[in-house]
């Protein structure tokens, strides 16, 4: 899958730049693989509560870099039987990506970045 950001790079100066990039990152259905594997609590990450933050964000020759902490919820569903003690909750996640943005056409990539 291709991940283009063309609105993110037009944001770049404004002050809803992480909010036009966590738009387009829910767009292209991005955030899903990270999150999964960001997890440390849960066994499957929940998308659609996703808070973004900006931490650190540059420029580099035709590029645009940002690192984003992203808090979001996963779940550990059990099995889901009739007599299943586990409870629903919801468990507190958090990780931190760096996205890299090409300027001339805005394509990106994300990286997953260790805790």
């Amino acid at each position: 899958m291709t991940l283009t950001l063309p609105e993110t790079c037009n944001a770049w100066s404004r002050p809803d730049f992480g909010a036009v990039l966590l738009a387009e990152l829910r767009q292209a259905d991005a955030l899903h693989r990270p999150l999964q594997q960001g997890m440390r609590r849960g066994s499957h990450a929940l998308t659609d509560d996703v808070a973004l933050l900006v931490l650190q964000r540059g420029e580099q020759d035709d590029g645009l870099w940002v690192k984003a902490g992203l808090s979001y919820f996963s779940i550990d569903p059990g099995c889901a039987c009739e007599a299943d003690p586990t409870p629903m909750s919801e468990l507190p996640e958090y990780v931190e990506l760096r996205i890299a943005i090409r300027r001339s056409d805005g394509a990106a990539t994300l990286q997953l970045l260790e805790a």
